[in-house]
C-alpha cells in the first residue's frame, strides 16, 4: 500500500469518525428530547385521568366522553386503569388492543413510575395507592410525527455521512498527492543519478519543511557519494601504478637472466633484486590490508581496550629509534595527572600505536636533523597527542591532500613510501571519535596534533 493511499485512508477515517459522531450526538440529542417529550404528555394524561377517575370519583361515561370532546387527543391514543389484581376498571379508544402483560403492570407497581415502548406504543404507567387498594394508570399512543422526523433525520445524515466522506476521500487523495509530489520529484531526480553524474544535488526550496531538510540531508549524502567515488579512481588508480612499478621491474630482470647464461654472481644479484621488489610488494599490501580493515562498523568489537597513552608514546620512541640510527625522538609528557585513570582512554591498543608510530616515522624521516618531538598534553575530557619536527614546511597546496591514499606530496617524491600512511592515521584517529590536524609554515615547525576523547571503559 503506497504512502498516499495510507494518508488518504487515515484521513478520511479521521473525518469520518468525527462526522459520525457529530451525527450520532445530534441524532441521539433529538430523540432524547422527542421521546423525553411525548413521555411527558403521556404522563400528564395518565396523572389527569387518574385524578379524575379515582380521586375525583368521575363517571366513566362522562369521562368517555370528555375524552371525545378533547381537541389535544395524541394518535391512537388509549388510557387504561388497572386495580390490584391487573382488571381493567377503565378504558378508552376500544379499538385498540394494547395487550400489556402483567409484569408490565407490577414493573409499574414497582418503580410507581415508568415510561417504556411497547410494540408501536409509547406508554407511560403511574401508580396509585388508594385506600381501597393499589391502581395503575396506562397512557399509550403513537408518536407517529416524532417517529418520521428521527427518521427523516436518520435518511438525512445517512446521505449526508456517505456523501461528505465520498467527498472528503476524493479530496483527501487530491491533497495527499499534492503533499507527496515532491518526493515523487525526489525520486524521479535521485533515478536520473549514475555515478557519472554524482555532481547533480537536489533543489532545496527556501521554506525550512520537512521536504527542504529532506533534500538536504540527501545532498549531503550525495557529497559523502562523490568523495567515496572519487577516492576509489583514485585510490584503484594508484594502486594499479604502485603494483605496476614493481611488477614490471620483477619481470624485466627475469627475462633479461634468461636471455643469456650468466655467472652465478649475477643470478643472485637478480634475486636479491627480485626479494627487494617482492618485500615492496609485500609491504605495500599489508599496509593496504590494514588501511581496508579499518572502517567505523567495527568500532564496536576494536575499542575494548583501556589503553595508556604515556605507555604507548614510550613504545613508539622505541620502535622508531630502532628502525634507523639517525632517528632521535625526544618525548615530553608535560605534567602528569594525580589522578592516573587521566592518562587511560578507551580504545584500540595495537592501532593506536600504529598510529602515532606513523606520525612519528615521517616526522622524523622528513627532519632535517632527523628530530621529533613527541609530546602528550592530558586534559580533564581529552588527551592530545603532538608530533613536532623542523623539517621543510609542507606546501599550501598539499595540505589539502596529504590524507588521501597515495597521494604523494612533490618534496616526498624522492621518500620511499606509498602514501598510504597518512590515511591509515586518519582512519584510525576517526575510528575512536578523535580529530587529526596539521599546521606547517615557512620559518615554523610542522606539527601534526591527535586530539582523543576520554571516555569510560565500559
Amino acid at each position: 500500500m503506497t504512502i498516499r493511499t495510507r494518508l488518504t485512508l487515515r484521513f478520511t477515517g479521521l473525518v469520518s469518525a468525527i462526522l459520525a459522531l457529530t451525527f450520532a450526538s445530534i441524532y441521539g440529542f433529538c430523540w432524547y428530547y422527542i421521546t423525553s417529550d411525548f413521555n411527558n404528555r403521556l404522563d400528564r394524561k395518565a396523572h389527569t385521568y387518574g385524578e379524575l377517575f379515582l380521586r375525583q370519583q368521575m363517571e366513566p361515561q362522562l369521562l368517555r366522553r370528555m375524552n371525545q370532546l378533547r381537541k389535544d387527543q395524541l394518535p391512537d391514543q388509549k388510557i387504561m386503569i388497572y386495580d390490584a389484581r391487573n382488571t381493567p376498571v377503565f378504558t378508552t379508544n376500544d379499538a385498540i388492543r394494547l395487550g400489556l402483560p402483567a409484569r408490565e403492570l407490577d414493573e409499574i407497581r414497582r418503580q410507581k413510575r415508568r415510561d417504556f415502548r411497547w410494540h408501536r406504543y409509547y406508554v407511560s404507567g403511574a401508580r396509585y395507592d388508594l385506600p381501597g387498594g393499589t391502581y395503575v394508570v396506562v397512557a399509550s399512543a403513537r408518536n407517529v410525527y416524532g417517529d418520521q422526523f428521527l427518521l427523516y433525520m436518520l435518511w438525512t445524515f445517512g446521505s449526508l455521512f456517505l456523501a461528505i466522506v465520498g467527498i472528503v476521500a476524493f479530496a483527501g487523495r487530491l491533497y495527499a498527492g499534492d503533499a507527496l509530489r515532491p518526493m515523487q520529484d525526489i525520486e524521479e531526480q535521485l533515478s536520473d543519478i549514475f555515478p557519472r553524474t554524482l555532481h547533480e544535488r537536489l533543489p532545496v526550496s527556501r521554506e525550512n519543511d520537512e521536504i527542504s531538510r529532506l533534500s538536504t540531508t540527501i545532498n549531503r549524502l550525495l557529497d559523502r557519494l562523490e568523495e567515496s567515488f572519487r577516492l576509489q579512481r583514485m585510490f584503484v588508480a594508484n594502486v594499479s601504478h604502485e603494483l605496476k612499478n614493481p611488477l614490471t621491474q620483477i619481470n624485466s630482470q627475469l627475462e633479461v637472466s634468461l636471455l643469456n647464461r650468466r655467472e652465478p654472481e649475477a643470478y643472485q644479484q637478480t634475486i636479491r633484486s627480485v626479494l627487494e621488489d617482492v618485500g615492496n610488494l609485500s609491504t605495500l599490501t599489508r599496509e593496504l590490508l590494514q588501511l581496508s580493515q579499518v572502517t567505523e562498523a567495527d568500532a564496536a568489537g576494536l575499542l575494548t581496550d583501556s589503553v595508556r597513552l604515556d605507555e604507548i608514546v614510550w613504545d613508539v620512541r622505541e620502535e622508531v629509534s630502532g628502525i634507523n640510527t639517525r632517528y632521535d625522538v625526544t618525548v615530553d609528557l608535560g605534567e602528569l595527572p594525580d589522578d592516573f585513570d587521566q592518562l587511560t582512554i578507551l580504545g584500540n591498543t595495537s592501532l593506536l600505536r600504529t598510529a602515532i608510530k606513523n606520525l612519528t616515522e615521517n616526522a622524523c624521516k622528513f627532519s632535517s636533523d632527523g628530530r621529533a618531538l613527541l609530546s602528550v598534553e592530558f586534559r580533564e575530557d581529552a588527551v592530545c597527542v603532538s608530533v613536532q619536527n623542523d623539517g621543510d614546511p609542507i606546501p599550501a597546496n598539499d595540505l589539502p591532500y596529504i590524507f588521501e591514499p597515495f597521494y604523494r606530496a612533490r618534496q616526498t617524491a624522492d621518500v620511499r613510501g606509498y602514501g598510504v600512511g597518512l590515511p591509515l592515521v586518519k582512519q584510525i584517529i576517526r575510528l575512536h571519535q578523535g580529530q587529526l590536524t596539521v599546521t606547517s609554515a615557512e620559518g615554523e615547525p610542522t606539527v601534526f596534533q591527535v586530539k582523543l576523547p576520554r571516555r569510560q571503559a565500559l
